[in-house]
């Protein structure tokens, strides 16, 4: 009888680990059918970044003063300059040429640049007025501003704040040479802020 019992408790054994092996298998089979219905994840894009600008860039200018501009771009490097023919403080003759950086992005199309150059402006005043004498300006001066790109177009505004490190004197004679002249009393400090466009002749 303990003989039967025993070969009985050996045979329970064997079928709890038959069982026990035919559930493994049948999890794993599961498993391994699920991962492959399952479809890869699609692998991350990187950001496209953005295209560095190169080349002749010609535009103009709005504000303080009107200019006509041209820029030669590398990377986030460009050295440009304009042409204008006056202030608000008169007519005249203004050019100014600035090195500039790109320093951030706030978004792959909208760089923001600094940088510095300098300005030469000579104002013309017309016969009877305060002052009868040109003067010419020479400063230095420091820019911030940032661009929108669509394409060969950049749209830009900028500011440029300065100091005129040299002023030729201007004043009227009609007082003889003890003239005090009111353009020589002028802070030497200056703001320049204008609104542009270029157009990339090379993209």
């Amino acid at each position: 009888m303990m003989r039967g019992a025993r070969l009985r408790g050996a045979r329970l054994r064997g079928a709890r680990l038959r069982g026990a092996f035919a559930l493994a298998s049948l999890a794993l089979g599961l498993a391994t059918a699920t991962a492959r219905a399952e479809p890869p994840a699609p692998a991350e894009r990187p950001s496209a970044a953005p295209a560095a600008r190169r080349g002749l860039a010609l535009g103009v200018e709005l504000g303080e003063p009107t200019s006509a501009t041209a820029a030669w771009f590398r990377g986030p490097l460009s050295i440009g300059g304009a042409l204008g023919t006056g202030t608000l403080a008169g007519p005249g003759v203004s050019l100014h040429a600035d090195v500039s950086y790109v320093v951030y992005r706030l978004a792959p199309e909208l760089p923001v640049r600094v940088g510095l150059g300098g300005r030469y402006y000579h104002h013309g005043y017309e016969a009877m007025s305060v002052d009868e004498v040109p003067d010419s300006h020479y400063g230095v001066r420091a820019s911030a501003g940032v661009a929108l790109e669509r394409g060969p177009l950049q749209l830009y505004a900028e500011l440029a704040p300065g100091i005129d490190v040299v002023r030729t004197r201007s004043c009227t004679f009609a007082s003889g040479a003890d003239t005090i002249c009111p353009h020589a009393q002028a802070s030497p400090l200056f703001v320049q802020l204008a609104v542009g466009a270029r157009w990339f002749l090379s993209h």
